[in-house]
């Protein structure tokens, strides 16, 4: 019987395209991802409704950002206002995927909605830039995050 990481370099081997594999939630599990050649990662814990005491997906996040591999790093999970997105960009995602909120936009106004709940999106990363004193992306860098509000006292 094959472990599950052979499965994937058996689809690896025959597979000449991009290959994404979602639901990375470890840093070793990311690791042996890039090794057998996938194109991309995509860290999320499924809204965390399999196991309600999972790992919060941003934390698994910095944590594989943190090995600095070579898959594209996506990120998913709970994601719902402009300032979210600015916090998965900051600990490491290359791309954000924004569901929920988009599907309940689709669902109360349509395609109406949806751009509608797209602009909603861009205003409040651009305020929410600005209020961190930043004009570009790159200027995350700089930016602390808060973690622990005892840290703040």
């Amino acid at each position: 019987m094959l472990s599950p990481w052979q499965h994937v370099e058996a689809v690896r081997r025959r597979w000449k395209g991009k290959l994404v594999i979602k639901g990375i939630m470890a840093a070793e599990d990311a690791a042996t991802a890039a090794q057998v050649g996938v194109d991309g990662i995509i860290v999320s814990n499924h809204g965390g409704r399999q196991i309600d005491c999972a790992a919060s997906s941003l934390t698994a996040l910095e944590r594989i950002a943190e090995r600095g591999l070579s898959p594209v790093l996506m990120y998913d999970g709970g994601i719902r206002r402009g300032a979210d997105v600015l916090k998965a960009l900051k600990l490491g995602a290359d791309f954000v995927f924004l569901g929920r909120p988009m599907l309940m936009a689709a669902a109360i106004g349509g395609q109406r909605g949806v751009a509608d709940a797209i602009a909603l999106l861009a205003q409040e990363i651009d305020i929410a830039m600005a209020l961190l004193g930043i004009d570009r992306l790159a200027g995350l860098a700089d930016v602390a995050l808060l973690r622990d509000l005892r840290a703040a006292s």
